[in-house]
């Protein structure tokens, strides 16, 4: 818990309010209530901001008129945003063996596994060895959890999963902001991971804690070895993720989706139910009628790529326009 006039001093904001007022964590603008801490970046989410029901938002002078509740206000919103997060942020400690306040039930353990504070395993798990469990993990029943796994902090994962060797669920998401002298400072995921039940992840996967909201792996996915999956994604019911595949963050896979293996999906794009990628293909648009699709050409420079895409993706108008015109002169 910190003041608004600490939280000011720490990220060297202009505070317009209350500097007693104490607040607890941070949360989506969305959804932030009056002990929590949001941020509005630019002029697109000011209705967002003229309702909001924050404790405190961090935004730049020309959205301070807007704004119905305490003001932190900065030239540089995101960056601020990074720094406001590390107060907020729990400390991992280190524990040896398993923790007296553990709930393990009938769970079998093997050697050299670590299992921290207030973590609840269900009945009827089997976790293999040099396994490290943080603080405050629920596990459901039936659980396999095979050598090496990493769960840390605060994730949840439900009945009859199988979590395959290597695997590493809640690791910090890769969210940075630059600062004027382009220096990099990160932003700490105080989000979590919430498996649901009859999920199995291949061998060397990693799942990346959400930002502030959750990153979710919904009941009957099955996921591949060595995925990447970034902070904010949503993975919907019985979707299939094949192995090397990277999913960017806060992107949403609808119900059923297959991804084949290699392929790329870039950050803040919602794929539909029932879409098919092909494998090795780049998705970096919204997919929104169901079906199977496929998306991969040379690499070149940027610009030019973006010209050759137009092209390509219109070819086919192209040539229907060139028969018509062909025809005609053969019929001269």
């Amino acid at each position: 818990m910190h003041t608004l006039g600490d939280i000011a001093k720490t990220i060297n904001a202009k505070l317009v309010g209350d500097s007693n007022v104490e607040i607890t964590g941070v949360a989506s603008s969305l959804y932030a209530n009056q002990t929590q801490l949001t941020y509005i970046v630019n002029g697109k989410y000011k209705q967002t901001l003229i309702h909001s029901k924050a404790g405190v938002v961090i935004l730049n002078k020309d959205l301070l008129i807007n704004c119905p509740t305490n003001a932190l206000v900065v030239d540089n919103v995101y960056l601020a945003f990074a720094k406001a997060t590390h107060l907020f942020k729990k400390q991992t400690v280190c524990y040896h063996g398993i923790h007296p306040s553990a709930k393990i039930n009938n769970a079998k353990i093997a050697p050299n596994c670590i299992i921290g504070k207030n973590v609840t395993i269900g009945n009827h798990c089997i976790i293999s060895s040099n396994v490290v469990i943080e603080d405050n993990v629920t596990i459901g029943n039936y659980a396999l959890i095979q050598p090496n796994v990493s769960i840390l902090e605060g994730c949840s994962i439900g009945d009859n999963i199988v979590i395959s060797p290597g695997v590493v669920i809640g690791s910090e998401g890769f969210g940075n902001a630059q600062d004027q002298q382009k220096h990099w400072h990160s932003i700490a995921h105080l989000g979590y991971v919430v498996i649901g039940n009859n999920v199995s992840i291949g061998a060397n996967t990693t799942i990346d804690r959400g930002t502030i909201e959750d990153t979710q792996i919904h009941n009957g996915v099955r996921i591949d070895n060595l995925v990447h999956i970034a902070h904010n994604v949503i993975i919907k019911q019985d979707s299939a993720i094949a192995a090397t595949v990277t999913i960017g963050g806060s992107c949403t896979l609808g119900k059923r989706c297959m991804v084949g293996g290699g392929a790329t999906i870039t950050s803040h794009v919602n794929l539909a139910d029932d879409i098919i990628i092909t494998g090795a293909s780049t998705v970096d648009k919204n997919l929104s009628e169901q079906g199977h699709y496929t998306g991969f050409t040379s690499i070149s420079k940027h610009q030019k790529w973006k010209k050759i895409q137009v092209w390509l993706l219109n070819l086919d108008k192209i040539v229907h326009y060139l028969n018509i015109k062909l025809k005609k002169l053969k019929e001269k």
